[in-house]
């Protein structure tokens, strides 16, 4: 029975994407005939921090497992780290720059999957705020440092808002105790907007809306889940739709295919969420070219 290791760093306490993201892998497997328990074997490890990442990977690659499937750039730049031969399967953020794959078409290595690439959809939050404020200059952004795919984000970010009249202003936001510093920063600098890109538990993410809220500024958030917490809009790619994909990767290489001949993907379905109260609070009217992209609205 094939054995394989499903390693993602968990997110804020009250985070329900860790649930939804291995359930969805898991009906992904079920698509192409693995049952888990059944006719596979799948372990998981769920640090609670990205610097348990190297000590579970490493008890999960000493255990022999076949393969493994990890959940964000940083389990899966440790993975890489930890191993050169055990096949990594997973979604992450600027693979080439991070050393993962020698390019999107060409692998070339044991590490392939899906890239969320932050060119197009991080140069999507931009536009978004843009056009339903279009006398925006200023763009608060809150990231956590030790995550390697917020750093590449926010490096995307600071790049495409020089070309349209943006500035960035970058916030750090590690942890909730974090949260009201940052946002601080980001007001006293003048920002109009925001970007929650940072900690984003429920409860840090409503707090930061009620915060947004009073001060008048436009919030976009990075999970689907954010909109609903009170920020203005979300716009991310399908996560829950990535993971099943990563199935598909996963049940070609336990058939004998190797990471290096498959080519990364990049997400195609994305979703953007507008909150109607908080618009309305707002005094927002969302523009007719923002609404007939809108795929729910709260």
């Amino acid at each position: 029975m094939p054995r394989i290791g499903f390693v993602a760093n968990l997110g804020p306490p009250g985070d329900p994407d860790i649930r939804a993201w291995t359930q969805a892998l898991i009906a992904g497997l079920g698509d192409h005939g693995y049952l888990v328990g059944q006719n596979l074997q799948m372990d998981t490890r769920f640090p609670s921090d990205a610097s348990q990442n190297a000590e579970m990977l490493g008890e999960m690659l000493g255990s022999g497992i076949d393969m493994l499937v990890t959940g964000g750039t940083a389990a899966t730049v440790t993975a890489k780290q930890a191993t050169s031969t055990v096949p990594i399967v997973g979604f992450f953020t600027d693979p080439v720059g991070q050393g993962l794959v020698q390019s999107l078409a060409r692998p070339a290595g044991n590490v392939t999957g899906i890239s969320l690439d932050g060119t197009e959809y991080v140069g999507k939050w931009l536009e978004l705020l843009q056009k339903i404020k279009p006398t925006l200059r200023r763009v608060g952004w809150l990231y956590n440092p030790d995550n390697p795919g917020h750093i590449a984000n926010l490096e995307r970010a600071t790049t495409l808002a020089a070309t349209s009249g943006l500035e960035i202003v970058p916030g750090e936001n590690r942890a909730m105790a974090d949260l009201d510093t940052a946002f601080e920063k980001v007001v006293t600098s003048g920002a109009e907007a925001l970007i929650a890109a940072g900690y984003n538990s429920a409860e840090g993410t409503t707090h930061l809306a009620a915060r947004a809220l009073s001060h008048k500024l436009i919030s976009l958030g990075v999970n689907s889940s954010q909109a609903a917490e009170g920020l203005l809009l979300s716009y991310t790619p399908d996560y829950i739709a990535i993971y099943r994909r990563l199935a598909y990767y996963t049940d070609r290489i336990l058939k004998g295919a190797k990471p290096a001949d498959l080519p990364v993907e990049l997400p195609t379905t994305f979703g953007l969420v507008v909150n109607h109260s908080t618009a309305s609070a707002l005094g927002i009217t969302i523009p007719d070219e923002v609404a007939l992209q809108v795929t729910s609205w709260i």
